[in-house]
């Protein structure tokens, strides 16, 4: 239900509203990840 709060602020705790919230914080992690890399491999190759 963190989750939903946190994604979907006010909406109710529903397994649908769950889901959605689940995969954005998936989606937020794994363009996280990403960005993280590329700047890692900007900074080392100039």
């Amino acid at each position: 239900m963190a989750l939903t709060n946190r994604w979907l602020p006010g909406a109710e705790p529903s397994i649908e509203n769950m889901g959605k919230a689940k995969w954005l914080e998936d989606e937020y992690w794994k363009r996280t990840e990403i960005a993280v890399a590329n700047g890692i491999a900007h900074a080392l190759n100039g």
